[in-house]
């Protein structure tokens, strides 16, 4: 050991003078039966032996868990030889290239860093080239990107893509990583309790906050598990909380004389093992008290028809033949259960994704036509009834009417909302058409007539629209948006769409960026014309850049 005394650089002149110094070193300490502390994830707690080795300390043990780790395997895993000629060594070896795709979500924003264990942290001793990565979103736009030492980047909620890259002349090398284990480590708080009885966790009693240690004997106390509530809702197997220990507390003087508590520099790191999540009870639906009116034959059929519409939602439709298969079930279970609107709500939804660019008009009328059907399956007069009532019970079947009434007040809302963005559509291109054709059409007033009546259509829908759902929500905000131009308000229309678009809790949408182009260009201002066009490129690029 040794111990260096030195004056402070603006001593000045005094640093040529003698100094004498009263030096008193103080050796103390805890020492614990283990460095690192594992924590299986279980109801049982860990024991912990610690004793003073010189002279007698306060024990006051402090455990805090800050951060978690969640581990992915990868989605996609490309290797491929590397096309230019500097990829080769100078012995004529080829150089390799692995690309490894994970995929994650986030509930909800928050700071996260990648770690790979087996990479991070090693660039002279590792075997391997280069090691890169790159974080981006949904729609390929790099958001973060890093190399052997990873930092942190903060991200909303959303999904998103993590793409690294490896080289390396061994393909054997590189397939062996072809799964490798990718953590995602967010922040975590949460304090460990202390017990000083192994049945602590589960008595509640013989709660270990401090004791005083005397040189040579042994104190032992127990760490207890995480309560249940408290570990994070989107784990998955393999996930670990990590955080530090603790066992005393330095007495520090300031400058008015006053003691102080600080923590003690050495610490220990605790890993907790997040133990699988456990299964929710569904109650039992002979045990409601509705469903105790259903007969045995009611039950079959209903599970029978649930399975249906569970095959339907499942079925691919990116295809012209799965969209004709997808079209031919459809309409064999609408013959089957024409009245039953949880099916024609899917319906509708199913059509709204397939979008044809090919009669863009034809598809319009097709997916009004199936909100149609929605709107005209509901009772409004009934849902209305039961919303402008206060309804204060709260037993099974009260609960169950409220959420059959709130689902089919928002399949309502969903149908009005299609259907008016398919009117505005199609009177749009109506509108288009005229313009376009405006010298050859014979009959340009009954054009106009046409389109004068899906104007009246739309607004229509529109009044209705707005009893049943807030006009302003992010949700159906799109409709607000397309009402407000179709009025010529094409301020509030911006206002409306920039709300929409700098909303966090969704992925950007392309469709969005270029609605809020289309109204700059109609405004006139033509400064931010080229500057919206650049952004849209940035935000969704055609593919991801390269390593």
């Amino acid at each position: 050991m040794e111990i260096t005394i030195a004056q402070f650089w603006s001593s000045g002149n005094g640093s040529h003078a003698t100094t004498h110094v009263d030096l008193e070193v103080e050796f103390r300490g805890i020492s614990a039966n283990k460095e690192d502390i594992f924590l299986s994830g279980t109801e049982a707690p860990t024991k912990i032996d610690v004793k003073a080795l010189l002279s007698t300390e306060k024990l006051v043990p402090s455990a805090c868990l800050t951060k978690i780790r969640v581990p992915y395997r990868p989605v996609k895993s490309v290797l491929l030889p590397l096309p230019t000629t500097r990829d080769r060594l100078p012995s004529g070896a080829q150089i390799y290239g692995l690309t490894l795709t994970y995929k994650f979500t986030l509930s909800e924003a928050c700071d996260v860093t990648p770690h790979v264990p087996l990479l991070n942290n090693r660039i002279y001793d590792t075997k391997f080239e280069s090691q890169f990565y790159m974080i981006s979103d949904i729609n390929k736009h790099v958001l973060a990107m890093g190399d052997a030492y990873p930092k942190s980047v903060k991200l909303s909620k959303g999904d998103y893509n993590l793409r690294i890259f490896l080289r390396h002349d061994n393909t054997q090398y590189l397939e062996k990583l072809k799964k490798l284990v990718l953590f995602i480590e967010k922040k975590f708080e949460e304090k460990l309790k202390f017990y000083s009885q192994p049945d602590g966790p589960i008595t509640g009693l013989d709660i270990f906050s401090s004791s005083q240690l005397v040189p040579g004997e042994t104190q032992a106390f127990y760490i207890g598990p995480v309560s249940e509530d408290k570990l994070p809702k989107d784990y998955s197997a393999g996930t670990v909380l990590l955080g530090k220990i603790t066992y005393g507390k330095d007495s520090l003087g300031n400058r008015k004389g006053e003691q102080t508590g600080k923590a003690c520099p050495a610490s220990s790191e605790i890993f907790y093992i997040v133990p699988p999540p456990a299964k929710v009870e569904e109650k039992d639906r002979e045990e409601g008290s509705s469903s105790s009116k259903i007969s045995l034959n009611q039950r079959l059929e209903e599970e029978v028809r649930d399975a249906k519409l569970k095959v339907l939602s499942s079925l691919p439709r990116e295809k012209i033949e799965e969209c004709e298969e997808w079209g031919r079930f459809a309409a064999s279970l609408k013959l089957e259960y024409p009245k039953h609107t949880p099916l024609l709500a899917q319906i509708l939804e199913g059509l709204v994704s397939m979008s044809s660019n090919e009669d863009k008009k034809r598809h319009d009328k097709e997916v009004i036509d199936a909100a149609n059907e929605v709107i005209d399956n509901i009772d409004k007069e009934e849902l209305a009834k039961y919303f402008s009532m206060k309804s204060e019970s709260e037993d099974d079947d009260a609960a169950e009417t409220k959420k059959k009434m709130e689902s089919l007040r928002d399949q309502l809302a969903n149908a009005l909302y299609r259907k008016g963005l398919a009117l505005a559509e199609i009177n749009l291109s109506e509108i288009q058409k005229i313009e376009r054709d405006d010298d050859e059409f014979p009959s340009q007033s009954d054009t106009a007539l046409a389109v004068d009546d899906t104007r009246d259509l739309f607004e229509e829908n529109y009044a209705e629209f707005r009893k049943w759902a807030d006009a302003t929500s992010h949700k159906y905000g799109l409709l607000t948006v397309v009402h407000e131009r179709r009025c010529k308000r094409l301020g509030s229309a911006l206002k409306v769409l920039n709300d929409f678009i700098q909303d966090d809790s969704r992925p950007p949408e392309k469709k969005l960026y270029d609605l809020r182009l289309s109204l700059i260009e109609e405004i006139g201002w033509t400064h931010l014309v080229s500057y919206e066009k650049v952004g849209i490129l940035v935000h969704f690029p055609s593919d991801y850049p390269l390593f």
